[in-house]
């Protein structure tokens, strides 16, 4: 049983006992990991006290995950807890869309270090009012290339030419990329890209500013991106938007 040293955002807690939590952390060294916190509610905890979610903390460890079992909390010290999501309704709405997210998704040790940086950076951006949507956005499209899978929203896998950017596109979940016509006739896994969200992932996808991107379009690229993601573990989204696959996203 190895004695850790991480860092760790705490995703879910649940009350174990009078005194005790059931812990979900996202650690830098271990990825996702399950671990219980004795005593940490009580007056004179050798913790340090109880967690909170959507906290960072550096934490000790006693990792048991290859076992199977709960990992043991045995030290939690605060390092950040992001007093600006929890100052509006908005911040804190993208919060609790980012922590489904990442509640949705598979992370190993080999991934925890670069998921934790990702979320860090998009809580504190959630922290400027009218930037949530554009942090969630980006976080959803750099996690996706950490779970291995780029869309491709700069020009037909196909043909490999660029969209006028004027009218929406068809985006073919299969190839994981845009398809223009008339090549997307006849494929059964698609959805349609309105023209405004497609410069806003397109911005992602070029690792540009984004400059005059309004928030719908934002809004709809994360809407897109969200749902991608939880498609890869075979999960349903509540907290993030709602994808309709009858009409342009």
């Amino acid at each position: 049983m190895a004695l850790i040293t991480t860092a760790a955002l705490c995703l879910r807690k649940v009350d174990f006992s009078e005194s005790s939590q059931i812990l979900t952390l996202l650690t830098d060294k271990l990825g996702l990991v399950g671990a219980i916190a004795k005593g940490a509610k009580r007056a004179r905890s050798g913790i340090g006290g109880p967690l909170d979610v959507m906290c960072l903390y550096d934490v000790v460890i006693y990792d048991r995950s290859r076992r199977d079992v709960l990992s043991i909390l045995a030290q939690a010290q605060l390092l950040e807890f992001f007093p600006a999501v929890r100052e509006s309704y908005a911040g804190f709405c993208a919060a609790e869309a980012l922590r489904e997210l990442l509640l949705s998704i598979e992370c190993n040790a080999d991934d925890g270090q670069g998921v934790l940086l990702l979320a860090v950076a998009c809580l504190r951006e959630c922290g400027q009012r009218g930037r949530e949507w554009q942090a969630l956005a980006r976080f959803a499209f750099q996690l996706l290339r950490i779970l291995g899978v780029e869309p491709s929203f700069t020009h037909c896998v196909v043909t490999g030419r660029e969209p006028s950017g004027r009218v929406a596109v068809s985006f073919s979940i299969d190839a994981m990329g845009l398809v223009s016509p008339p090549h997307d006739t006849g494929r059964q896994r698609q959805l349609r890209i309105s023209a405004r969200t497609l410069k806003a992932l397109r911005a992602l996808a070029l690792d540009e500013p984004g400059s005059g991107i309004g928030v719908d379009a934002w809004r709809g690229a994360f809407t897109l991106l969200a749902w991608l993601v939880a498609q890869q573990g075979g999960r349903k989204l509540t907290v993030a938007p709602k994808l309709d696959a009858t009409k342009a996203v």
